[in-house]
């Protein structure tokens, strides 16, 4: 369905759907080094790496770039974005079935074998560098790291044969932390963590995303509707993305060409209303 605003705005696309494309994701100095970091450690088959970031801060989006640039490399990758399932031996299942292999076995073992050779043939004969991206990774119980502790044990004397690429929220620092995750931890051979935005760098994003969107065009966003923004959203990308859609169809709904501070601020409360205030005061709180 085309939204309304879309004519009124002379745009062709949607500029702040919360949809995860990597089109739309908008690189801040920490998300690039992150992206840099990442790419090294694979490249460098070092194992395992991790990006933390809270929830509506991109990591999903630069999960879907990362998978995208692996493949353009020539990389034997698989992304996940729902690794939490009920026993090692489902995931395992799915992982195998993800990668392609011909068939699974019953028991675990068998598939912890089945894999093993898989990954020396990819990585030893093919010359292969195999990748397994893992989105919203913070769901992963005990259990399932422990069998991500063994695949990414399978290695030569010179590198590992599996490299491992969590997205997660801080939830899987905390598990990390406890004694039951430490060795998990300590296989890391990189972490990086997404900060929330800076108010330059939210009005960055508008621009950036509304030149995808428009091919080329300004943005209606005045000075003081950039401010609020930020405001409003504590410098949370998703946020400021909801806000930034609502304001353009308030804007329809009024007729109006530019987005004001006063537009913004509307919009805002009326997602107050809607969805409660807890969340987005707890974000405010935390900026002041």
């Amino acid at each position: 369905m085309k939204l309304p605003y879309l004519d009124h705005f002379d745009l062709k696309e949607e500029p702040f759907s919360t949809v995860p494309s990597p089109r739309y994701l908008f690189l801040t100095p920490v998300h690039a080094t992150a992206l840099a970091k990442t790419e090294f450690i694979v490249e460098a088959r070092k194992g395992l790496t991790v990006i933390f970031g809270e929830s509506g801060m991109g990591k999903s989006s630069l999960a879907r770039l990362l998978h995208q640039k692996f493949l353009d490399r020539g990389f034997t990758s698989v992304l996940l974005t729902n690794p939490s399932y009920p026993t090692p031996n489902a995931l395992l299942r799915t992982i195998i079935q993800e990668f392609q292999l011909p068939k699974t076995a019953r028991a675990y073992k068998d598939n912890l074998d089945l894999f093993k050779v898989y990954l020396y043939d990819q990585a030893m004969e093919k010359r292969k560098t195999v990748v397994l991206i893992m989105d919203e990774a913070q769901t992963l119980r005990f259990p399932l790291l422990e069998l991500l502790r063994q695949l990414i044990n399978y290695e030569t004397n010179e590198q590992k044969l599996l490299q491992l690429v969590l997205f997660a929220q801080d939830e899987l620092r905390l598990r990390l932390a406890h004694s039951r995750g430490r060795s998990f931890r300590s296989r890391i051979a990189m972490a990086s963590t997404l900060d929330r935005l800076a108010p330059q760098e939210i009005e960055k994003m508008v621009s950036f995303r509304w030149q995808v969107a428009s091919g080329g065009n300004p943005h209606p966003f005045e000075p003081g509707a950039l401010r609020v923004m930020f405001e409003h959203s504590a410098g949370i990308p998703r946020e400021a993305n909801i806000l930034a859609d609502n304001s353009l169809l308030l804007a329809y709904l009024r007729k109006a060409r530019r987005i004001t501070q006063k537009l913004v601020d509307d919009a805002a409360r009326e997602r107050r209303k809607t969805i409660g205030t807890d969340k987005e005061e707890d974000a405010k709180r935390s900026i002041r």
